[in-house]
């Protein structure tokens, strides 16, 4: 008796975690990339997406067309809804549900996890931005991320076509799990540009502190439900703290002093 009580505990367990997911369509719109050769046109373009409360991944696709035309297809929020939200993985593969044309036009994708990036992206100040996932040469393509998730994302294109200016229909289609307790989520990316390993603190409350350790070349991701994050770094017992706000680009770098130091870039 007393397993067939824990059995039926678990199930209910398993069930209302099922139960508590479900879609809810963020965007689905349009934009325009021009040719290399247009006369002021701009080649890149970028969509600002922001995700609801307790989103766990989102599923996106990508449809590429000439200029003037659509990509005509059910939309990716229906189809999604007739698999149902219950039965949806974010593991499984989408890639059916890429809209297929015979053009073979195609441009590069980006997806940035902050402002700044996004900017110099579409600004063609290259080697000024970082990115959290690329997908070159695309025509269309339909994925799942759990990756690049915070309050706030940034969808990127660019047409690398000498002549033909080019659609790009963005949909994103958001799996939200109601059971998380947390609301959104902030990102603070923190990247080490220095010549060393480096260790440095975080806090949510000023109070509490992790820390952290960060190779150098490499960039990490803060993601916290507070809309502001404390950090604080020592060398040789000179430290320097601050209050930094999300969705800015930070760098840990040697300031003229000789001390490790952040400053947005």
């Amino acid at each position: 008796m007393r397993n067939f009580y824990f059995q039926l505990v678990f199930l209910f367990l398993i069930c209302s975690k099922i139960f508590s997911q479900e879609l809810i369509q963020v965007t689905d719109e349009t934009l325009t990339v021009n040719s290399v050769s247009a006369i002021n046109g701009h080649t890149r373009n970028t969509a600002e997406i922001t995700l609801p409360e307790k989103t766990k991944g989102y599923i996106y696709r990508i449809s590429v067309t000439p200029k003037g035309s659509n990509a005509l297809s059910n939309s990716l929020f229906d189809l999604l809804q007739t698999i149902g939200s219950t039965n949806i993985s974010l593991t499984s593969s989408f890639a059916k549900y890429a809209i297929k044309n015979g053009d073979n036009n195609s441009v590069d994708a980006f997806i940035f996890d902050n402002v700044v990036d996004a900017n110099n992206f579409l600004n063609k100040r290259d080697g000024h931005w970082s990115l959290c996932k690329s997908m070159l040469n695309r025509v269309s393509c339909c994925f799942a991320s759990q990756e690049c998730i915070g309050r706030k994302v940034y969808f990127g294109f660019r047409n690398n076509n000498a002549m033909q200016g080019l659609n790009v229909r963005l949909e994103i289609v958001a799996l939200v799990d109601q059971s998380l307790s947390a609301n959104y989520k902030y990102s603070y990316p923190i990247s080490n540009t220095t010549d060393k390993e480096v260790r440095y603190l975080i806090s949510t409350d000023n109070i509490n502190w992790e820390e952290i350790q960060l190779r150098n070349g490499y960039k990490f991701s803060h993601l916290v439900s507070v809309a502001e994050l404390y950090f604080k770094i020592t060398t040789l017992r000179k430290s320097v703290a601050y209050k930094i706000t999300p969705n800015e680009r930070y760098k840990i770098y040697w300031n003229t002093n000789g001390y490790l130091d952040l400053t947005r870039y």
